[in-house]
C-alpha cells in the first residue's frame, strides 16, 4: 500500500506536469497583474505549457522508447536521461519564446526562465550523478512562490504550506520506491529552488 501511494504521488507530481500546475497557480493569484489578464491570454498560456512542456516531451520519450533508445518512460537509468532532458530544454525555450511575446507579468516569465536554468543544471549533473528531476521541478515551484510572497503584498502562506508538503511527500515517495538516495532528492530540490530565488530577486 505504501508503494502504491508512492507511485501515485510520483505520477501526479511528475516533472512534466509541474509547469502546467505552476501556470494554473500563477494565473489564479489574487493580484492585479494576473487578474487583469483576459481569458484568451490565460488559455494561450495553458495551451503553450501543455504543448511545449508536456505533450511534446512525452511524445519524444514515447518515440525514444519505441526506438529502443530508452528502457522505460520513467528514465530510471541515468545514462538514458541525457537526450530527453536536452530536447525538453529545447521545448522549454520554445515555450518561453512564445509566452514572452504576449507581455505576461515579469514574475511568471522569470519562473519559466529559472525553470530552464534548473533543467540545464540537471543536465550537467546527470552526466555524473542521478539527480531527482521530480524534486527539481517541485523545488522550482516552491522557490518561485516563496519569493513571490516576499516581493508582492499577498499572503501565500497556505499555498506555500501545501507546496512544501507536496514536495516532502513526493521526495519521500522517491525514497520509498528506491528511485533516489536522500542526497539525490535534496540536490534535486536545491537545483530547482535556488535558480527561482536568484531570478525572482530581480523583480
Amino acid at each position: 500500500m505504501l508503494k502504491g501511494a508512492a507511485h501515485f504521488f510520483s505520477w501526479v507530481f511528475q516533472p512534466l506536469l509541474i509547469p502546467i500546475y505552476g501556470a494554473l497557480l500563477f494565473l489564479n493569484l489574487p493580484f492585479y497583474a494576473f487578474s487583469l489578464l483576459s481569458d484568451q491570454v490565460k488559455w494561450y498560456v495553458l495551451v503553450c505549457n501543455a504543448l511545449f512542456t508536456f505533450i511534446m516531451p512525452v511524445t519524444l520519450i514515447l518515440l525514444m522508447l519505441k526506438m529502443g533508445m530508452i528502457s522505460s518512460v520513467q528514465l530510471n537509468k541515468r545514462e538514458e536521461r541525457k537526450y530527453p532532458i536536452i530536447f525538453t530544454a529545447v521545448f522549454y525555450v520554445m515555450n518561453y519564446y512564445f509566452l514572452s511575446k504576449i507581455h505576461l507579468p515579469a514574475p511568471y516569465l522569470f519562473f519559466l526562465l529559472a525553470g530552464l536554468f534548473s533543467l540545464l543544471a540537471t543536465l550537467l549533473i546527470t552526466y555524473y550523478w542521478k539527480i531527482s528531476i521530480h524534486m527539481t521541478a517541485l523545488g522550482g515551484l516552491c522557490g518561485a512562490f516563496l519569493l513571490l510572497s516576499l516581493v508582492w503584498p499577498i499572503d501565500l502562506r497556505i499555498l506555500l504550506g501545501i507546496l512544501f508538503l507536496v514536495a516532502g511527500i513526493t521526495g519521500t515517495s522517491r525514497l520509498v520506491l528506491n528511485a533516489h538516495t536522500p542526497a539525490q532528492v535534496a540536490a534535486g530540490f536545491a537545483a530547482g529552488f535556488f535558480p527561482q530565488i536568484s531570478l525572482l530577486m530581480l523583480v
